[in-house]
């Protein structure tokens, strides 16, 4: 009687691990990918959304005489109460002094239609916030601002205390640092480590 000899197919424990390792390594690849299409896409956006606004701020400029002053705020160093500054001002809500105007004379909105995301402090953090009508001439009580893709106020200022001419108008970028200079330069200033992802990439000290 012949008996045939029974055999199994399967991996090797070595075959297992190559296979193993290689997924690793594509997955890898394709994390890492994905990480840098989003924070390119998010640069993107704050360009975009920087652009848009200071456009709106020369438009505001030309027909004010001026931009926003944000020496009209009690405190300066509040980057939400001047980024809720800014947007009420380019809204037609303030003037370039701070002063709310009467509904009568109130200027047109400069703002770009839905180029911006607006935003609110909740506590420890900022989220998306979508401002009604009466939220503008501060019926609800929140101070809302342009928010940048990684949920923070634009930095706006103006005039700059650096000395610089014009406005100053960034974002901190992903890390959501940035240096401060709040005194006028006499000398073009060492770029940090923090102000490598600011956008644009040359504020706020004009490197």
């Amino acid at each position: 009687m012949n008996y045939r000899r029974l055999t199994t197919s399967g991996f090797t424990l070595v075959e297992l691990l190559v296979v193993i390792v290689i997924i690793g390594i594509l997955a890898g690849i394709t994390f890492t990918g994905a990480d840098y299409l989003l924070g390119a896409q998010d640069e993107k956006q704050a360009k975009s959304q920087i652009e848009a606004l200071s456009l709106a701020l020369n438009q505001f400029k030309s027909e004010t005489g001026e931009y926003p002053r944000t020496t009209s705020i009690a405190n300066q160093e509040d980057v939400i109460k001047c980024g809720e500054f800014l947007i009420l001002s380019l809204y037609g809500v303030l003037d370039r002094d701070g002063e709310m105007l009467d509904v009568e004379v109130r200027k047109k909105s400069f703002l770009p239609g839905d180029a911006l995301i607006f935003g609110k402090n909740s506590g420890n953090r900022n989220e998306v916030f979508v401002p009604e009508e009466g939220d503008w001439w501060g019926n609800s009580g929140d101070s809302f601002f342009a928010m940048d893709p990684w949920d923070e106020p634009y930095i706006y200022q103006f005039p700059r205390k650096d000395g610089h001419h014009g406005f100053l108008l960034f974002s901190k970028g992903p890390d959501g640092q940035a240096s401060v200079f709040d005194q006028e330069l006499s000398s073009t200033p060492m770029m940090d480590v923090i102000d490598q992802d600011n956008i644009p990439s040359s504020e706020p000290g004009k490197w």
